[in-house]
């Protein structure tokens, strides 16, 4: 059997008794505090904040040896207005597309190209209504200072009409995810904190049958260099998808990003997502689909 000799055993206890002290929290020298940044949108009345948005996206699906391209590629100027703002800070904020190009094309197939300068008769019918919105609120919402969209007022009736089956919630989804929001932390955070979002997302199976897919996204602040902070995130998927088809669906929407915001004024400066994922056999042994997509949204000063 193991014993300890009196001796080892005298040499043990010095040890622990002289280390003690120092395993004491109290008597731990403490480290310093972390400095930390509120970060928050700074709306005021009549305020008026004009962005450039770039899109651009292309999807390659192959199937044998044959390979489609689907060409997206969107150029707009927008920008949102404060009507008004109440004692919480929250703002009733009305956004609207000032201009806007637009090239896409399938294949082999003639590329559509749309100027909004050009008016409504130089392109395609199918796109009349679109331009109809273009310099015209689209909406009214309410947003408080963490980015949150709280609701959607109004909606304009030419956007209904050029988005068949729209709601204030898929448009709030829309402005969330194309505008100038994103979701803050509500307390103060230092560098290397993360805070989450989580919402769904509904896709269809090969029988119709519709399933609901848990997404979040994970953001972190990664630095402050006078004044602005640079917050990134990612995209997981929360629930198990084995089906293909499925993934397909959310090949667009698992994307990575880096946001920068200017802290003293409350403002989103950049906003850049990124999309490049690869999927194997999404319709069948034989298939393949490739999406590459990058969305930026820049502060125009002085406009």
């Amino acid at each position: 059997m193991f014993s300890l000799q009196p001796r080892t055993l005298l040499t043990l206890v010095a040890i622990l008794g002289s280390s003690t002290p120092g395993l004491l929290a109290a008597d731990a020298p403490q480290p310093d505090e972390a400095p930390t940044w509120q970060l928050a949108f700074k709306f005021t009345p009549e305020q008026v904040v004009r962005y450039e948005d770039r899109f651009h996206s292309t999807i390659r699906l192959q199937k044998a040896n044959q390979t489609v391209r689907i060409l997206n590629n969107r150029k707009s100027r927008k920008h949102y207005r404060v009507l008004s703002v109440d004692k919480k800070g929250q703002g009733l904020v009305e956004t609207v597309i000032d201009h806007i190009k637009i090239r896409a094309q399938q294949g082999d197939e003639p590329a559509i190209n749309i100027d909004s300068s050009d008016g409504p008769d130089s392109c395609p019918v199918n796109f009349r209504t679109l331009l109809a919105t273009i310099g015209r609120p689209i909406a009214r919402s309410r947003c408080d200072s963490s980015g949150k969209l709280l609701n959607v007022l109004s909606i304009s009736k030419a956007w209904l009409k050029a988005h068949p089956g729209a709601s204030n919630q898929s448009l709030a989804t829309s402005l969330q995810k194309q505008g100038f929001l994103v979701p803050l932390p509500e307390e103060p955070i230092s560098i290397g904190g993360t805070w989450e979002e989580t919402h769904e997302a509904t896709t269809s199976d090969r029988v119709g049958k519709r399933h609901r897919i848990t997404l979040k996204k994970i953001y972190s602040l990664q630095k402050v260099d006078k004044d602005l902070a640079t917050i990134t995130w990612k995209t997981i998927r929360l629930t198990p998808v084995t089906d293909p088809r499925l993934l397909a669906q959310l090949i667009q929407l698992v994307d990575t990003g880096k946001v920068v915001l200017d802290i003293d004024r409350g403002v989103v400066i950049s906003k850049t997502s990124n999309i490049d994922r690869t999927l194997v056999g999404p319709f069948g042994a034989d298939t393949l689909m490739i999406a590459r997509t990058k969305h930026e949204l820049l502060l125009s000063e002085g406009d």
